[in-house]
């Protein structure tokens, strides 16, 4: 099925504004990644830790980062607002997990030094953008440091041998 036309516009803004795209990054060292469920969904667990490890709240998800983004001229204020908007669209398929994939691509791209690592179960590439992009993005990344290479490596197996319970995660200090 094709891509929406809303889908196509943020795509498009995001293609001709590179500025805008150099923006969608954590700085050096504060890159979390998630993916999957443990007891709730990995996002929710991460909120939670937020409150409480000063380690974790020094962490940028990728939706806290594109909050502080602008979308000037676009039908919503920021690129956080205008990708949540997407979500609700059917199929979500090929609108809302084309645009998180996109999206995460760039901040997985964009990433510097340690990348720390949420990732539960039910991660698979047809499921998760982890497995679907942000993987391989980071492992062509030659700004990501070496312990962040060797989980990469690790969880690279994990999705290649079909292995959807990962159940790891890394918190960079």
């Amino acid at each position: 099925m094709p891509l929406l036309t809303q889908t196509k516009d943020l795509l498009r803004f995001l293609q001709k504004n590179p500025a805008i795209r150099s923006r969608i990054a954590a700085p050096p060292d504060k890159t979390l990644l998630y993916a999957g469920h443990f007891v709730r969904p990995a996002w929710q667990e991460i909120e939670q830790l937020k409150r409480t490890n000063p380690d974790v709240a020094s962490k940028q998800l990728l939706p806290d980062v594109l909050a502080k983004i602008p979308a000037p001229g676009q039908p919503h204020p920021t690129l956080l607002a205008w990708a949540k908007a997407l979500d609700a669209l059917v199929p979500w398929k090929e609108n809302g997990f084309i645009v998180w994939r996109a999206l995460s691509g760039i901040y997985a791209a964009n990433a510097t030094g340690k990348v720390s690592f949420y990732i539960a179960s039910n991660v698979t590439k047809s499921e998760k953008v982890f497995a679907a992009t942000e993987l391989s993005v980071l492992l062509r990344n030659p700004k990501v440091d070496a312990v962040s290479r060797d989980l990469l490596a690790y969880y690279d197996r994990c999705v290649k041998g079909g292995q959807s319970a990962i159940n790891i995660g890394f918190i960079a200090s």
